[in-house]
This record gives structure tokens, sequence and C-alpha cells, in this order.
């Protein structure tokens, strides 16, 4: 059983956020709410500490606090459905994650749709991937993101295999959206029973975020991409949301080619729970899986 507190926040929501994101399509008045909902909801870790960084022209910022952090330095590309999204939603997460995983964490305040469309956002990732790659203190690399920054990670992952960049010593991925086709029959099976995301919200954010692209090509649905020599990935879903065969058939195509992929799959939370870090054991839990991963991904890339 779930805690009283996650319950508490499942509720939540079911019954404030996803009709929010269900009924206001205003994507300004959609990003006050998501800050809004950011300062009330998130729990700030005790010492944080802010840095700016600039990554090839695009914003930055170290999250972390007066943990040590041997095991180099962690980008890490937030969700929202490529519209919205920013430091206050996220600052808590990435410090918590590099925290667990011993690393510097950089979050990338990347641009976002409708205004800068495809390939904007992934654009961005790669550059800031660039600029940490020839940071002499950045350390050993390794690469994180949720929901829509799931899809921009594994888009870039495809990117810095198929270019010959610095590769990542481990990737994470929390419930992340891999075929921008939407076709994938969880969108519809579990439409009812996912606590938080409504996929009339996802398809617009999808929408603005391709601007008439084509999603057929792994840069939009990294799903199609070619991953084989890449590093090994961790995905985290949850069977009720409306995402999970994005990650479970994701973790298909990764094993096919021979890459080493755990995937996790979860009863009972919802979309991104990791959010409620600080708040919640079972967002605790998985938050410290993810350290332990991508820890345990740099130590082995050492020997």
């Amino acid at each position: 059983m779930t805690s009283l507190t996650h319950r508490l926040m499942r509720l939540h929501a079911w019954t404030v956020q996803k009709p929010i994101l269900a009924l206001v399509r205003h994507t300004g008045v959609l990003r006050v709410l998501f800050t809004v909902n950011a300062v009330i909801g998130n729990k700030t870790p005790p010492g944080l500490r802010l840095k700016a960084i600039d990554l090839n022209g695009r914003p930055g910022m170290i999250c972390g606090t007066d943990a040590p952090t041997p095991n180099g330095t962690t980008l890490y590309l937030h969700g929202g459905a490529f519209v919205i999204g920013n430091l206050r939603g996220y600052r808590h997460l990435v410090a918590r994650l590099a925290q667990a995983a011993g690393t510097r964490g950089v979050f990338l305040d990347y641009r976002l749709a409708p205004e800068h469309p495809f390939p904007a956002a992934l654009d961005d990732a790669e550059a800031a991937w660039r600029a940490l790659s020839d940071d002499p203190d950045a350390g050993p690399l390794t690469l994180a993101g949720d929901s829509a920054g799931g899809n921009l990670a594994l888009a870039l992952l495809q990117r810095i295999i198929a270019k010959g960049l610095v590769l990542p010593h481990g990737v994470a991925v929390l419930c992340p959206v891999t075929d921008l086709r939407l076709e994938n029959p969880s969108l519809a099976k579990n439409r009812k029973t996912d606590p938080l995301v409504s996929t009339r919200w996802g398809a617009r954010g999808v929408a603005a975020y391709l601007a008439g692209a084509d999603p057929a090509q792994p840069d939009a649905s990294p799903i199609l991409g070619d991953f084989t020599g890449g590093p090994p990935v961790l995905i985290h879903t949850d069977r009720g949301e409306v995402l999970h065969d994005d990650a479970c058939l994701m973790a298909d195509r990764l094993r096919h080619q021979g890459v080493d992929v755990t995937l996790t799959k979860e009863a009972g939370l919802y979309h991104v729970w990791h959010l409620n870090v600080g708040r919640t054991v079972e967002a605790g839990r998985s938050v410290a899986q993810i350290g332990a991963f991508l820890s345990d991904a740099v130590t082995r890339g050492r020997s």
C-alpha cells in the first residue's frame, strides 16, 4: 500500500492538476499555474545552492547541496509536454537526484514550444551536452530527464551516438514519451486511470512542438532511433499512466539493439511521481534508485 501522503498527492493530481491541464488551453496561463503549484507543493532540500551556468548560449543552473560530487555531472532535461516547465518546478528534484548520484546536477532551461518548435529544444540539449563535454571540471557525464524531457534525453542520446560525441556513462528517463506518433495502446487504455496526464493536453503539446514536422523521425520519436553501442539506460514508469507503453516499448527497442536496460514498472503511483521527492517515501525511494544507478554507471565506466 502506498503512503497516506502519496495518496493525498495523487488525489490532488486527479482532482486539480489533470482538469486544469485538460481545460486550460492558454500556454502562458499554464506556465504560471505550473510555477504556483511548484511553490506550494515542492519541498526544497536543505542547503539548496543554485549557480548559473552558460551552456553554449543556453541558460542552465547548477542545483546542488553541500553533498560531495565525486561522480561528475548530470544534465537534467525537464518535462512539461514541451510547452511548460522551469527551474522553480525542478530545482528540488535535480538537486536531490544529483545528491543521490554523487554528481553535480545541471538543469537546462531549453526553449519551449510553441514559440520555439521542434527541433529547438533538442538542439539546445545538444549544445548543452557539447558545453559540458568541453568543460574540464565536469568530470564523467550522465544524462536524465522526465516525460518530454525523457524524450529529449533519448533523442539526444541517439544524436550523441550518431555524431560520435562524448557518451554519457548512464541515462535515466522517468515516464518518457518516446513516440510522438501517439499510437501506443496505453494512451487510450489508461486514459481514465492516469491521475495526472490529460491526453488532450499531451496531444496539444506535441502538436505545438512538432508544428507540422514529421513525428516519424528519431529526433522526434526516439523509439525509431539507433542506440547500438549506447550506455546503460534506466527507465521508470507506472502501469496506470498513459505513457506506460512508450516506456515498455522503448525498453524493448533498446534491448534489441544490445543496450543494457533496466525497466522499473510501478503500480499505484502516477506520471513523474518523482517530483514529490522530499514529500513522499515513494518518490524518495525512486530517486535513490536513480542515484544508485547513475553512480554505479559512472563506477563501471571508470573501471
